[in-house]
């Protein structure tokens, strides 16, 4: 297998350190640095956002000699840093091309000083309190949203004794295990066929008393069911009426915290709106917002009946139809993340070792290097076939490897969840991809929007809803569509070649991932329009499983007359000779080149290390 060709990944890999450092020090090339280069995807509109402009025209205005300063800066970061890590050095490029993207959304597109708000946890403001009129802002704990630590959740234990925080958590600590607790299944399926939705805040909504606070005389049968089902204390005690409503009374007055619509807090400390703009320039997703993207769990404060709220589990579905789900306990998170990571640890592993032994995924396909026997015996299209679906493959599971990884990092890893206190709670945390019954129901409309995953939607979409907000465009209408597809597939188009051009060999065609993108965008709305105009009423005759075996069908012919111009732009930009896990099981099972069988692949030239610039500000954490 890969014992034959040895050398090559050893050899480019040595070539392409030194080439980078010489480059460096000859000053055409900038390493990747923490914290110089996170400078305009999070710090400058961060910094903005913490500003009050709502009230300020001149203010507002100047978002656009922020957004100059941004474009030029990351521009700049996009033409002339790098990294001695060959991932790090495409993701150098990916990120200065986000950070245009991303401060156009939050400073053009949308207005989030007026328009976002995001759920938050707050000491509750008691009711004489409330109904004085006074100001609860004038509470040095809740000013800015959040307690001192943060509580994860006022719910039932099965056994009927209600779980009380009367003392609040650290945000890392064992929660209770709130599905078994309301016993609500966290992965019930969304409504699909018109049936009541699964989550209880959506089944309040089914029932005659769907408000945000519903009164406990007004209930109907189908939402007092409801309740005990969020309450299972409720239940146990048998108990209905004034008796019913005494007992919501005690447990709304022992419940010590409560969730909320923070909108942009303009009258509170410098501290509480940088915590508020951090939060919504960090989260791609919009997670925990009014913004979050259509595809994931809804995001609310949970329904309040009388007094009391309904537990944070009561927000439902926690299974989207596009099979989004997301988790309420630590140790839920935990172990779907680790069921998902571990399968791709060594798939990634298994690329990582096979792929670099031919020299395409090396150096490119223009390469004139004899091949290894195990491929030289390939016939061109079962070469072609075998190296399309490794590229594939290798791509899905670093992605997945990676953004669940980081969901871990998140929830768990010292100071994170100290820091980041409610926005590491796994509410905020759904799961990275959908399901692949979308690709089959769909096609690559599905592919690409539902399963595959939806880091970047929200900015890809934002120009799209800016067209159709200010009248520019009608909804539903063919330029409507046409617009938001072109946006998101050229936006992701200029992502990629922004990547291709900071890789450090300087054979890479950064201008031929945009055209796959492009003809993905392509290829999606033609799919669309054969199965729903030129061809329906022939489609809708098939039965299900043919209509899902054309759609597979059509994505796999359509990725394999397309992915080349991706594909092939990778091995040349050598995004293979990157080291994806610190530990080879693969490499420790005897497989892999002879002469590079080292178990432990973090070796010091591709670990972070301190770098000296000429500045005080160009002098950080090379990455």
């Amino acid at each position: 297998m890969a014992q034959q060709n040895a050398d090559i990944a050893v050899t480019y890999r040595d070539i392409y350190h030194a080439k980078f450092w010489s480059e460096v020090q000859a000053g055409h090339k900038k390493p990747f640095l923490i914290p110089l280069h996170l400078l305009g995807v999070w710090f400058l509109p961060t910094l903005y956002l913490a500003i009050p402009h709502k009230n300020r025209p001149w203010l507002y205005q100047a978002r656009w000699l922020v957004l100059a300063v941004v474009v030029a800066f990351n521009f700049n970061m996009i033409l002339h840093v790098s990294s001695h890590n060959f991932g790090t050095a495409y993701g150098a490029g990916l990120v200065g091309a986000w950070a245009i993207v991303w401060n156009f959304t939050l400073l053009v597109w949308t207005k989030p000083q007026w328009e976002a708000k995001r759920v938050d946890i707050r000491r509750k403001i008691p009711e004489d309190v409330r109904s004085n009129g006074h100001s609860f802002a004038a509470s040095p704990t809740s000013q800015n949203g959040y307690a001192t630590k943060t509580t994860a959740e006022q719910d039932s234990h099965p056994n009927g004794a209600l779980h009380r925080s009367t003392s609040i958590r650290e945000s890392f600590e064992e929660e209770p295990d709130f599905a078994h607790a309301t016993g609500v299944e966290p992965n019930g399926h969304a409504n699909h066929n018109g049936h009541p939705p699964n989550g209880l805040k959506d089944r309040l909504a089914h029932t005659k008393t769907a408000n945000p606070s519903i009164e406990l005389a007004d209930m109907s049968e189908e939402s007092t069911k409801i309740l005990f089902e969020a309450v299972p204390s409720l239940r146990l005690s048998n108990r209905k009426g004034v008796e019913l409503a005494a007992e919501l009374e005690q447990l709304a007055a022992k419940q010590e915290f409560e969730y909320y619509w923070q909108e942009y807090p303009a009258d509170a400390s410098f501290w509480t709106r940088l915590d508020w703009a951090f939060d919504i320039a960090s989260t791609f997703r919009m997670t925990g917002w009014n913004w979050a993207i259509p595809c994931l769990p809804p995001y609310e404060p949970p329904a309040k009946i009388g007094n009391y709220q309904l537990p944070l589990s009561s927000v439902g579905p926690y299974r989207t139809k596009q099979g989004y789900t997301r988790e309420l306990s630590r140790k839920a998170l935990f172990l779907r993340r680790l069921l998902v990571m571990v399968p791709n640890y060594i798939i990634v592993d298994f690329c990582a070792v096979y792929m670099t032994a031919d020299p395409y995924f090396v150096l490119g396909p223009e390469n004139k290097k004899p091949l290894p026997p195990h491929l030289a015996s390939l016939s061109a299209p079962l070469l072609f076939a075998q190296r399309t679906a490794l590229s594939f493959a290798g791509v899905l599971s670093a992605l997945n490897l990676l953004f669940n990884a980081g969901a871990l990092a998140l929830a768990f890893l010292p100071p994170l969840p100290q820091i980041l206190r409610f926005r590491a709670h796994p509410w905020h945390l759904p799961s990275i991809s959908g399901s692949f019954a979308e690709v089959l129901d769909r096609g690559l409309a599905g592919f690409w929007g539902s399963w595959w995953h939806q880091t970047f939607r929200f900015g890809f979409a934002a120009p799209a809803r800016y067209l159709l907000r200010e009248g520019y465009v009608e909804p539903g209408t063919p330029g409507a569509r046409a617009a938001a597809a072109a946006f998101a597939f050229l936006t992701s188009g200029f992502l990629h070649a922004s990547g291709s051009y900071s890789a450090v060999p300087d054979h890479s065609r950064w201008y031929l991932p945009p055209l796959f993108f492009l003809l993905a965008g392509l290829g999606a709305t033609l799919q669309s329009w054969l199965a729903r105009a030129a061809f329906r009423a022939y489609v809708e005759r098939l039965p299900r499983r043919a209509r899902r075996l054309g759609n597979l069908a059509f994505v796999v012919a359509w990725m394999c007359l397309t992915s080349w111009l991706l594909v092939d732009d990778f091995g040349r930009c050598g995004l293979w000779l990157f080291e994806p896990v610190p530990v080879s099981v693969v490499r420790a099972l005897g497989l892999g080149p002879a002469r590079d069988r080292r178990v432990w692949r973090l070796e010091r030239d591709v670990l972070p290390l301190w770098y000296w610039g000429r500045h005080w500000w160009d002098t950080g954490l090379a990455v």
